[in-house]
Parts: structure tokens; C-alpha cells; sequence
């Protein structure tokens, strides 16, 4: 007979408030709590899962809905933060390039979703090509040089 579980109510752990008690146990005999995320939304956790060590990573912080706008929102991010790198790799680049590049290709913009944002179908990162091209490059089109076309 498993033993009587802690009494976790109301302790909050990241965005969940444990609210009441689950008949439901897990097969390691833990005790199953009804959580209550800050959104109202409720989510049933083990409690091996609710802990306040931001490391582990079974840990459960938040409703599902919550979780998955979470996890867009942190790989947005990501997205953004290495579209900034790509950005001022190619600045950094181009300033070793002036006067060894035609002056039309250094206005170009920095990087493919820096030229989708404005709307041009060209840009020039200032990097070499596979084939050791210096040139600009087309949106899913590649080098220049190697397409020859312009």
C-alpha cells in the first residue's frame, strides 16, 4: 500500500499552484496533483515532476498551452539572436572588402531575410562560396558567380 503523499497544496512551482489532490498514481507509486497555471488553465502533474530546481529537465512549470507558446517564443528568439550575429558578421566583412568590391554589391543587404525584409531578391554577406567566389548571392538561388546570372 503506497504511503500518504506530502501535502503540496497551494506551493507554486514556476507558473503552477497545486490546487487539489489526483486519484491517479504513477507506476513508482508517486502521487498525481491538479495544478492551476497562472493562464487558469489546470494540468495534472506527477510530483516527481514538480520541483523548484530550474535544471532538471522532467520538471513541469506550466499548463501545455503555456509550454508550447514557451517554446516558440524560445526558439524565436534564437532565431533573431543568430539573424543578429549573421548581421554583423557580414558588416564586419564588408568593411575588410571596400575598395576591393564593386560599391554596389556593399549596398546590398546583409543576409537572405535581411533582403526578404526590404524586398529585394539580392544581398552580399562579404563570405566566399564553395567554389571560392566573392560575390553576391540570390535568395534560394545561390552565388552569382557559379548560376552566372545577374
Amino acid at each position: 500500500m503506497p504511503s500518504k503523499p506530502r501535502d503540496r497544496l497551494g506551493e507554486v512551482y514556476g507558473r503552477l499552484t497545486v490546487v487539489r489532490a489526483s486519484d491517479r498514481r504513477t507506476a513508482a507509486g508517486n502521487c498525481y496533483w491538479w495544478c492551476r497555471c497562472s493562464c487558469g488553465n489546470e494540468r495534472e502533474v506527477p510530483s516527481d515532476s514538480l520541483s523548484h530546481r530550474l535544471r532538471k529537465k522532467k520538471n513541469i512549470t506550466e499548463c501545455i498551452e503555456c509550454s508550447r507558446e514557451l517554446t516558440t517564443e524560445a526558439v524565436c528568439d534564437k532565431n533573431d539572436r543568430e539573424e543578429n550575429l549573421r548581421r554583423k558578421q557580414a558588416l564586419i566583412n564588408r568593411k575588410n572588402l571596400v575598395g576591393k568590391v564593386p560599391d554596389q554589391w556593399l549596398k546590398l543587404p546583409l543576409t537572405d531575410a535581411h533582403a526578404r525584409e526590404i524586398g529585394v531578391k539580392k544581398f552580399f554577406r562579404g563570405t566566399y562560396c564553395l567554389n571560392g567566389h566573392l560575390s553576391p548571392y540570390r535568395i534560394n538561388g545561390g552565388c552569382l558567380a557559379c548560376n552566372r546570372a545577374e
